[in-house]
């Protein structure tokens, strides 16, 4: 085994350790589409806030407000044929790769309930952003609750 071989092979013992897979967290290059503001905050004007679903620190439960989200958002997805795009984020708190983690679980588990509701996975899509697009800056918990979220969008 060459030296690079070896060098793959411990790389990918790293990353299953780590918990971070190369086929579930996906990066778009669609930054054209979704603009930040002068303060580097990540904002949509046309995203309606029951596109967002909120977290607990460190969690990934969806709670009662969420899953009714959820359930409407199903029906209509259902309804129209749409497809669907669950963005996980986290706040500022632990390492690039626990929050890129911790991302996934969160648009994973937003998508989940979405197939539960009738959804087809085939229509859904996730993507991790950890905390690389917060929407309120601030060390803080009000800026931080603002950043534990999952945004879904249809198009």
């Amino acid at each position: 085994m060459t030296i690079f071989q070896e060098f793959l092979v411990l790389l990918t013992i790293i990353c299953g350790l780590a918990a971070c897979t190369s086929t579930a967290i996906e990066r778009t290059s669609d930054a054209t589409t979704v603009p930040a503001s002068v303060t580097n905050t990540y904002s949509e004007p046309n995203l309606a806030s029951s596109s967002s679903v909120y977290f607990s620190y460190d969690n990934y439960n969806i709670d009662s407000i969420g899953s009714e989200k959820i359930k409407t958002l199903a029906s209509l997805v259902k309804k129209n044929g749409a497809n669907v795009r669950v963005e996980g984020h986290c706040d500022e708190r632990g390492t690039r790769e626990y929050n890129l983690a911790l991302g996934e679980r969160r648009a994973n588990a937003i998508a989940e309930l979405l197939i539960i509701n009738g959804v087809s996975s085939n229509k859904i899509t996730t993507v991790s952003y950890g905390e690389e697009k917060p929407a309120s800056r601030g060390s803080n918990e009000k800026s931080w609750s603002k950043n534990r979220r999952a945004l879904i969008k249809t198009f």
